[in-house]
């Protein structure tokens, strides 16, 4: 019986040493010509307190932009937004308050896509009343805002 255990013993260390060789072969004869780092979607970088301000033609302040971390990923400029809360400035009325769990903001800046519990706060001013208003998620236009802006 013994003779039998010390027979499994070496058989199982002699499998695990034939597996490790193994394995080192096909980890040094990978192509490194077939790893796309250039095509991957991963961060190249991360803000902690992100703060933009998006400007009228006027340099009049039309949206602030916050996050407590925004994470960008180079091969389409795109970012990804913890606990975002935008800010949005009208003549018409008082600033209108946007917060959410996550949010994508794309390449080009142009496009901002808030989501999980999207709250907006609407303030009151010019005569025009306060509201809240809910949502799962929003998307915004952000240059079209500062657009409307001008007008």
């Amino acid at each position: 019986m013994k003779q039998f255990e010390n027979f499994f013993y070496i058989a199982i260390l002699g499998l695990v040493g034939l597996l490790s060789i193994w394995l080192q072969t096909e980890v040094r004869n990978e192509d490194p010509a077939t790893i796309d780092y250039l095509n991957r979607h991963d961060p190249d970088y991360y803000i902690e307190n992100f703060t933009t301000t998006g400007m009228n033609e006027l340099g009049q302040r039309s949206y602030v932009l916050q996050a407590k971390r925004m994470a960008h990923f180079p091969d389409d400029g795109s970012a990804l937004l913890d606990n975002p809360h935008l800010i949005e400035y009208n003549d018409d009325t008082g600033p209108r308050h946007t917060y959410a769990k996550s949010g994508w903001l794309s390449g080009n800046g142009e496009d901002l896509l808030l989501e999980g519990d999207v709250k907006i706060i609407q303030e009151a001013g010019f005569g025009k009343p306060s509201g809240t208003s809910r949502a799962n998620k929003m998307k915004f236009k952000l240059n079209k805002r500062a657009q409307r802006a001008l007008k």
